[in-house]
């Protein structure tokens, strides 16, 4: 009895390891489900290509719009950029200035190209926003492409859309703009501010749809010469500027992070012209002074153009 008793014990276990170890074995030569990698693999081709393109690292994004930004306003595909209008929306900016007493804005062929690549982009990509979709803002657009530039910078847009209108009849598109802009606040804002001193204007069309954009800035200096868009550690920036709306040169300028809007280091003499900044995608700032007491300096900083050091 004793011995029966002990062979149901042994049974019970062999079976209960038989069921444990059967799902195992059939599951070694299973085939698992492929479809996380399909996915994976499709969804780079679901995305279409935009006009100015970026890559994944900010310097890379910021090196790559500038190449396609230039690229654009020289070889445009299937874009018309718009001159007349372009010259009469500046026109009609510096009458409704000049009605208030404001000084005339200069045109600035670096602005203009800022502008027409932007309304090139919109136009290409079907978008209308001041941000483009990889969020870069006006000022980062103006900081990779005008390689002169000290000072502030703001920005218009306006588009029309459909078949009521005439592209050729340049007056009548700039007036309906300008009406726009003066009777938004925040436009007609840019247009009559007194600190700005320059505009480019970038008028485009493609099939039935006609965008402008308008770049300011408040020059308070320009580089000499066109600051390099990449170099390396040790490298020499030509720092020697012009005077503008600030009769002084710059003393010092520093490095700021682009993507946070942080100092890098600490501010440099503007004398000490190499690059000792860890590699990176950075904005500088020109520091001018505008008041010195006994114990204190008092600084304006400006923004200049965006570099990368390798």
């Amino acid at each position: 009895m004793r011995s029966i008793k002990i062979i149901a014990i042994i049974e019970v276990f062999v079976i209960t390891a038989i069921l444990i170890l059967i799902p195992l074995f059939m599951g070694m030569g299973a085939i698992k489900p492929p479809s996380t990698q399909i996915s994976n693999a499709l969804a780079p081709n679901l995305v279409s290509n935009p006009i100015l393109t970026t890559n994944p690292t900010p310097a890379e994004a910021m090196l790559s719009y500038s190449r396609s930004a230039q690229n654009v306003t020289t070889n445009p595909m299937g874009i018309r950029f718009l001159d007349k209008i372009e010259q009469h929306v500046l026109l009609l900016t510096n009458e409704e200035r000049s009605k208030r007493g404001l000084i005339t804005l200069e045109h600035d062929p670096m602005l203009q190209t800022t502008a027409r690549a932007h309304s090139a982009d919109m136009l290409e990509r079907d978008f209308f926003d001041h941000v483009s979709p990889e969020g870069r803002t006006p000022h980062d657009r103006i900081a990779i492409i005008h390689r002169q530039l000290i000072g502030g910078t703001g920005e218009n847009i306006w588009q029309i859309e459909g078949k009521g209108y005439d592209v050729n009849d340049a007056l009548k598109i700039a007036e309906m703009a300008m009406e726009g802009w003066m009777n938004s606040p925040g436009h007609r804002e840019n247009i009559l501010r007194e600190g700005y001193t320059h505009l480019g204007v970038g008028g485009a069309v493609k099939e039935d749809t006609v965008k402008l954009t308008q770049n300011f800035a408040s020059t308070q200096a320009l580089f000499q010469q066109p600051l390099p868009l990449k170099v390396k550690q040790g490298d020499y920036l030509p720092l020697t500027t012009l005077p503008a709306t600030q009769k002084y040169a710059p003393v010092k300028y520093g490095f700021w992070v682009s993507e946070k809007g942080v100092l890098a280091a600490n501010p440099t003499s503007i004398k000490q012209t190499q690059v000792v900044v860890a590699p990176g995608d950075y904005r500088l700032r020109l520091y001018f002074v505008t008041s010195r007491k006994r114990n204190s300096v008092r600084y304006l900083i400006s923004s200049g153009p965006q570099v990368v050091v390798d």
